[in-house]
């Protein structure tokens, strides 16, 4: 099957659950061209429909303008970003929620409120939520269709790539191993419940959890001890959270990443690559290629995806702006050095390499501190795509130099870490 019949399928399947849900294809797939080609179909047996597309960025904004311009459809259709979309009241025929898981959150889940339709079409690459707040879009918008990557790979519809996890060693690993021992027990201290936990910080409700926790530790009336055992649930509940941050601060911001970042780029200086920190100063930190992020105006943000498009090599350092609907063209390598536990994201970064473009193989290099928690958050977002390879900072040398890399082996009597 083609790329274009299995996309035809996908839009049968659709109509077969009478115009309304959603579907679930990978990175590379061609969900905006099934939308395209779903809008077509529509049009031609109703010339008068009126076709409304939500986005949640201006980046895919433009994208999606510029498609229904080339596919002369910009009479009847519009494309608005979900922010404006929830202020106003609004009317169509049919309704394409592009990337919507996005649009489950308690906020912009009010389009269903503000918007009438007929027909309703939902385009992802990951529907189900960390938060499970997917019931919302489940029962306006359920999926009729599930494109993997597995099965876009052995078509053919995506570039061959191969994805590294690289285990860094740092010299200042003590200054982790203190930081998570002390979370350790403050999160001991509320029963390894990471909720309850939480609850206990929670704004303007934060001190009625504190109460009750403590009425479940003590039953009895000595206001002293009461006293006593309410201070230390505020204690580790402020310790939790803060030795929480410094954890991930550690390994977010480790100058470790930025050198290794560095080789990478230096060793793939014709390839076009593109980089994912977890914060701006780490992005900026670099100091190689452009930083694309939400600091960068609108207008210079066009241009400077505009002018990367162009561009034979390079580099783009991103946070977050790049992690959905990004379409560059080229793009052969990336460069992880912050993730967390969120498989959808994992998904769109490897996603913004892997598009076909003749025999392309693209590479995917995660830099995770060793004897962390990256090495979880690494586990959790790969749970159905564990097709990654181990390696040290030997095999990656290897790799750089295009050898077959040596993989990760722990040594025996290595600390593991329970969180």
């Amino acid at each position: 099957m083609t790329r274009t019949e299995r996309q035809q399928e996908a839009i049968k399947r659709w109509i077969s659950n009478k115009g309304k849900g959603t579907i679930e294809g990978c990175t590379g797939f061609g969900k905006t061209r099934v939308g395209l080609m779903t809008i077509k179909a529509l049009l031609k047996k109703y010339p008068q429909f009126r076709i409304l597309v939500v986005v949640p960025t201006t980046a895919l904004k433009d994208q999606w303008q510029i498609q229904l311009d080339e596919w002369g459809f910009s009479f009847n259709s519009e494309v608005q970003v979900i922010n404006t979309v929830i202020k106003h009241k609004w009317s169509c025929d049919f309704l394409i929620l592009d990337e919507c898981h996005r649009f489950s959150s308690n906020d912009f889940s009010q389009i269903f409120d503000c918007v009438k339709y007929k027909l309703i079409l939902g385009l992802t690459a990951t529907f189900e939520r960390l938060d499970g707040k997917h019931t919302i879009m489940e029962k306006y918008c359920p999926i009729v269709d599930r494109i993997t990557f597995l099965e876009a790979s052995v078509n053919g519809w995506v570039a061959d790539y191969k994805e590294y996890v690289v285990l860094l060693d740092v010299d200042n690993i003590e200054e982790y191993k203190a930081l998570n021992k002390e979370w350790t027990e403050h999160f001991e201290f509320f029963q390894f419940d990471f909720d309850l936990a939480m609850s206990m910080v929670k704004p303007n409700i934060g001190w009625r959890n504190k109460l009750a926790y403590r009425d479940t530790i003590y039953k009895g009336d000595d206001e002293q001890k009461k006293k006593d055992i309410l201070k230390a649930i505020n204690y580790h509940s402020i310790r939790f959270t803060q030795t929480m941050q410094l954890r991930k601060s550690f390994v977010n911001n480790h100058p470790k990443k930025i050198e290794i970042a560095k080789k990478i780029i230096k060793a793939r200086s014709d390839k076009k690559i593109i980089t994912f920190s977890n914060n701006v100063k780490m992005a900026e930190s670099i100091g190689i290629g452009d930083v694309y992020t939400g600091k960068v105006s609108k207008k210079r943000s066009a241009t400077m995806i505009e002018d990367f498009a162009k561009q034979s090599n390079g580099v783009l350092n991103t946070v977050k702006k790049a992690d959905e609907g990004i379409d560059i063209p080229g793009l052969s390598v990336a460069i992880i050095l912050g993730t967390d536990s969120s498989e959808t994201k994992a998904r769109q970064r490897r996603g913004r390499t892997v598009r076909k473009e003749s025999d392309k193989i693209a590479e995917v290099f995660y830099l995770v501190i060793k004897d962390t928690v990256e090495s979880k958050w690494v586990k959790n977002n790969h749970k159905t795509d564990k097709n990654y390879i181990t390696i040290d900072e030997k095999g990656l040398e290897q790799v750089l130099k295009g050898e077959q890399p040596d993989l990760f082996k722990p040594k025996l009597g290595e600390i593991m870490f329970r969180f």
